[in-house]
Protein backbone atom coordinates (compact mmCIF):
# COMPACT_ATOMS: atom_id res chain seq x y z
CA UNK A 1 0.00 0.00 0.00
CA UNK A 2 1.26 3.85 -1.22
CA UNK A 3 2.61 5.72 1.83
CA UNK A 4 1.03 8.42 -0.10
CA UNK A 5 -3.22 9.36 -0.15
CA UNK A 6 -2.57 12.51 -2.23
CA UNK A 7 -0.58 13.96 -5.18
CA UNK A 8 -0.77 17.88 -5.47
CA UNK A 9 0.74 19.45 -8.48
CA UNK A 10 2.05 22.79 -9.62
CA UNK A 11 0.86 23.93 -12.32
CA UNK A 12 2.73 25.65 -15.18
CA UNK A 13 6.04 24.21 -16.04
CA UNK A 14 4.38 20.53 -14.21
CA UNK A 15 1.30 20.41 -15.73
CA UNK A 16 1.30 23.32 -18.48
CA UNK A 17 4.01 25.31 -20.20
CA UNK A 18 4.36 28.78 -19.41
CA UNK A 19 2.76 30.70 -21.45
CA UNK A 20 3.56 33.67 -18.92
CA UNK A 21 6.04 36.49 -19.83
CA UNK A 22 7.64 36.77 -16.21
CA UNK A 23 10.27 39.31 -17.12
CA UNK A 24 7.11 41.77 -18.05
CA UNK A 25 5.54 40.56 -14.47
CA UNK A 26 9.00 41.37 -12.38
CA UNK A 27 8.74 45.02 -14.43
CA UNK A 28 5.58 45.88 -14.04
CA UNK A 29 5.26 44.94 -10.25
CA UNK A 30 8.85 47.08 -9.71
CA UNK A 31 7.37 49.86 -11.57
CA UNK A 32 4.65 49.50 -9.32
CA UNK A 33 6.45 49.49 -6.53
CA UNK A 34 8.41 52.50 -7.11
CA UNK A 35 5.52 54.62 -8.64
CA UNK A 36 3.57 53.79 -4.78
CA UNK A 37 7.30 55.00 -2.91
CA UNK A 38 8.95 51.63 -2.12
CA UNK A 39 12.43 52.22 -2.10
CA UNK A 40 14.45 51.17 -4.85
CA UNK A 41 17.21 49.81 -2.81
CA UNK A 42 14.89 46.78 -1.67
CA UNK A 43 13.79 45.95 -5.14
CA UNK A 44 15.80 44.41 -7.92
CA UNK A 45 15.14 43.49 -11.82
CA UNK A 46 17.13 40.31 -11.50
CA UNK A 47 14.55 38.76 -8.54
CA UNK A 48 11.58 36.75 -8.94
CA UNK A 49 8.66 38.41 -8.52
CA UNK A 50 7.80 36.04 -5.41
CA UNK A 51 11.15 37.94 -3.50
CA UNK A 52 10.21 41.24 -4.47
CA UNK A 53 6.82 41.19 -2.90
CA UNK A 54 8.30 39.47 0.36
CA UNK A 55 10.68 42.39 0.76
CA UNK A 56 7.91 44.47 0.41
CA UNK A 57 5.43 43.10 2.59
CA UNK A 58 8.26 43.36 5.02
CA UNK A 59 9.09 47.16 3.83
CA UNK A 60 5.07 47.55 4.70
CA UNK A 61 5.03 46.05 8.23
CA UNK A 62 8.38 47.51 9.74
CA UNK A 63 6.68 50.86 8.35
CA UNK A 64 3.69 50.56 10.29
CA UNK A 65 1.87 50.70 6.88
CA UNK A 66 0.18 47.42 7.08
CA UNK A 67 -3.69 49.27 6.19
CA UNK A 68 -2.29 50.28 3.07
CA UNK A 69 -0.78 46.82 2.48
CA UNK A 70 -4.25 45.09 1.55
CA UNK A 71 -5.27 47.66 -0.95
CA UNK A 72 -1.56 47.80 -2.77
CA UNK A 73 -1.90 43.67 -2.95
CA UNK A 74 -5.09 44.17 -4.82
CA UNK A 75 -3.85 45.94 -7.14
CA UNK A 76 -0.49 43.74 -7.88
CA UNK A 77 -2.85 40.89 -7.75
CA UNK A 78 -5.05 43.03 -10.92
CA UNK A 79 -1.20 43.89 -13.04
CA UNK A 80 -0.50 39.60 -11.98
CA UNK A 81 -3.53 38.56 -13.69
CA UNK A 82 -3.08 41.04 -17.03
CA UNK A 83 0.36 39.59 -17.79
CA UNK A 84 -0.63 36.09 -17.10
CA UNK A 85 -4.12 36.40 -19.34
CA UNK A 86 -1.93 37.76 -22.43
CA UNK A 87 -0.66 35.05 -24.05
CA UNK A 88 -2.58 32.34 -22.39
CA UNK A 89 -4.21 31.25 -25.37
CA UNK A 90 -1.06 29.44 -26.19
CA UNK A 91 -0.98 27.03 -23.04
CA UNK A 92 -0.65 23.19 -23.65
CA UNK A 93 -0.42 20.42 -21.70
CA UNK A 94 2.56 18.69 -20.61
CA UNK A 95 3.15 15.17 -22.36
CA UNK A 96 0.98 12.34 -20.36
CA UNK A 97 -0.47 15.01 -17.56
CA UNK A 98 -3.96 13.95 -18.41
CA UNK A 99 -3.35 10.37 -18.44
CA UNK A 100 -1.47 10.62 -15.31
CA UNK A 101 -3.60 12.50 -13.01
CA UNK A 102 -6.58 10.17 -14.28
CA UNK A 103 -4.38 6.91 -13.29
CA UNK A 104 -3.73 8.39 -10.08
CA UNK A 105 -7.32 9.06 -9.27
CA UNK A 106 -8.35 5.78 -10.62
CA UNK A 107 -5.56 3.92 -7.99
CA UNK A 108 -7.38 5.68 -5.18
CA UNK A 109 -4.68 8.67 -4.56
CA UNK A 110 -7.03 12.15 -3.97
CA UNK A 111 -5.05 15.05 -6.11
CA UNK A 112 -4.79 19.00 -5.77
CA UNK A 113 -3.35 21.52 -7.48
CA UNK A 114 -1.58 24.24 -5.89
CA UNK A 115 -0.17 27.26 -7.57
CA UNK A 116 0.69 30.57 -7.49
CA UNK A 117 -1.62 31.78 -10.61
CA UNK A 118 -4.81 33.62 -9.88
CA UNK A 119 -7.44 31.43 -10.31
CA UNK A 120 -8.99 33.47 -13.38
CA UNK A 121 -5.59 32.39 -15.24
CA UNK A 122 -5.55 28.67 -13.54
CA UNK A 123 -8.72 27.54 -14.76
CA UNK A 124 -8.25 29.41 -18.03
CA UNK A 125 -5.05 27.93 -18.23
CA UNK A 126 -6.69 24.36 -17.78
CA UNK A 127 -9.82 24.76 -19.80
CA UNK A 128 -7.36 25.86 -23.03
CA UNK A 129 -4.74 22.74 -22.28
CA UNK A 130 -7.54 20.30 -22.08
CA UNK A 131 -6.68 19.43 -18.57
CA UNK A 132 -10.55 19.50 -16.65
CA UNK A 133 -10.72 20.79 -13.60
CA UNK A 134 -12.92 18.75 -11.46
CA UNK A 135 -10.30 16.29 -11.98
CA UNK A 136 -8.84 17.88 -8.96
CA UNK A 137 -10.42 17.33 -5.13
CA UNK A 138 -8.52 20.64 -4.15
CA UNK A 139 -8.00 23.64 -6.15
CA UNK A 140 -5.73 26.39 -4.05
CA UNK A 141 -4.76 29.65 -6.33
CA UNK A 142 -2.94 32.25 -5.64
CA UNK A 143 -5.71 34.98 -4.82
CA UNK A 144 -7.80 32.39 -2.59
CA UNK A 145 -6.03 33.32 0.46
CA UNK A 146 -3.87 35.80 2.01
CA UNK A 147 -0.79 36.61 0.03
CA UNK A 148 1.50 36.09 2.00
CA UNK A 149 0.89 32.69 2.33
CA UNK A 150 1.15 31.45 -0.83
CA UNK A 151 4.41 29.26 -1.78
CA UNK A 152 6.89 28.98 -0.46
CA UNK A 153 5.23 29.42 2.82
CA UNK A 154 4.47 25.72 4.13
CA UNK A 155 0.77 27.00 5.58
CA UNK A 156 0.02 26.42 1.62
CA UNK A 157 0.72 23.16 1.68
CA UNK A 158 -0.71 22.04 4.98
CA UNK A 159 -4.03 23.94 3.95
CA UNK A 160 -3.95 21.78 0.59
CA UNK A 161 -4.04 18.37 3.37
CA UNK A 162 -6.46 20.06 5.51
CA UNK A 163 -9.18 20.34 2.86
CA UNK A 164 -8.38 16.58 1.48
CA UNK A 165 -9.04 15.62 5.25
CA UNK A 166 -5.03 14.62 5.11
CA UNK A 167 -1.60 15.08 7.11
CA UNK A 168 0.41 16.91 5.40
CA UNK A 169 3.43 13.94 5.50
CA UNK A 170 0.61 11.73 3.62
CA UNK A 171 0.89 14.37 0.58
CA UNK A 172 3.49 14.08 -1.87
CA UNK A 173 3.71 17.15 -3.96
CA UNK A 174 4.91 17.56 -7.74
CA UNK A 175 6.72 20.91 -8.86
CA UNK A 176 9.50 22.58 -11.40
CA UNK A 177 10.76 25.55 -8.98
CA UNK A 178 12.35 25.45 -5.87
CA UNK A 179 9.28 27.49 -4.51
CA UNK A 180 7.31 24.17 -4.78
CA UNK A 181 9.95 22.09 -2.37
CA UNK A 182 10.62 24.84 0.16
CA UNK A 183 6.41 24.84 0.30
CA UNK A 184 6.46 21.47 0.49
CA UNK A 185 9.49 20.39 3.05
CA UNK A 186 8.25 23.29 5.35
CA UNK A 187 5.08 21.37 5.58
CA UNK A 188 6.25 17.95 6.19
CA UNK A 189 5.57 16.48 2.43
CA UNK A 190 7.84 14.08 0.24
CA UNK A 191 8.91 16.38 -2.86
CA UNK A 192 9.56 15.31 -6.33
CA UNK A 193 11.24 17.82 -8.96
CA UNK A 194 10.43 17.63 -12.40
CA UNK A 195 12.73 18.81 -15.38
CA UNK A 196 9.84 19.99 -17.63
CA UNK A 197 9.88 23.66 -16.71
CA UNK A 198 11.86 26.23 -14.51
CA UNK A 199 14.58 23.90 -12.89
CA UNK A 200 17.23 21.86 -14.56
CA UNK A 201 19.51 18.82 -12.98
CA UNK A 202 22.25 21.59 -11.44
CA UNK A 203 19.41 23.59 -9.74
CA UNK A 204 17.62 20.70 -8.37
CA UNK A 205 21.50 19.58 -7.41
CA UNK A 206 22.01 23.01 -5.72
CA UNK A 207 19.19 23.22 -4.16
CA UNK A 208 19.17 19.82 -2.35
CA UNK A 209 16.14 17.92 -4.09
CA UNK A 210 16.45 14.45 -3.40
CA UNK A 211 14.36 13.21 -5.77
CA UNK A 212 13.87 14.18 -9.27
CA UNK A 213 12.44 13.00 -12.69
CA UNK A 214 11.97 14.68 -16.27
CA UNK A 215 8.32 15.26 -16.28
CA UNK A 216 4.61 14.42 -15.10
CA UNK A 217 4.47 10.89 -17.31
CA UNK A 218 7.57 9.41 -15.35
CA UNK A 219 5.68 9.83 -12.02
CA UNK A 220 3.88 6.73 -11.96
CA UNK A 221 6.79 4.93 -11.96
CA UNK A 222 8.46 7.02 -9.63
CA UNK A 223 5.36 5.74 -7.22
CA UNK A 224 5.82 2.17 -8.16
CA UNK A 225 9.50 2.28 -7.11
CA UNK A 226 9.30 4.69 -4.06
CA UNK A 227 5.82 4.44 -2.32
CA UNK A 228 5.77 2.00 -0.10
CA UNK A 229 9.79 2.99 1.58
CA UNK A 230 10.23 4.33 4.11
CA UNK A 231 11.94 8.12 2.62
CA UNK A 232 12.71 11.16 4.24
CA UNK A 233 9.44 13.82 4.69
CA UNK A 234 11.44 16.95 3.07
CA UNK A 235 12.85 17.31 -0.41
CA UNK A 236 16.74 17.97 1.22
CA UNK A 237 19.62 15.82 0.45
CA UNK A 238 21.61 14.32 -2.73
CA UNK A 239 19.47 14.41 -5.68
CA UNK A 240 18.47 11.18 -7.36
CA UNK A 241 17.10 10.76 -10.55
CA UNK A 242 14.63 7.68 -11.49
Amino acid sequence: MSRFKAVIFDLDGTLITSSIDFKLMRERVISYLLASGIPSEILSASDTVTSSLARFREFMKKTGEERALEDMEREINSLLIQVELADVARTTQMNGAKEVISDLRREGYRTGLLTRGSRTYALKALEIAGLDDRCFDVIVCRDDFPASETKPNGKAMERVARMLNLSSSTCLMLGDHPIDMYCSIAAGSTFVGVLSGWSDDRTWREKGCSYVIESVADLPAWLLEHASTDLHEGGGGQARRL
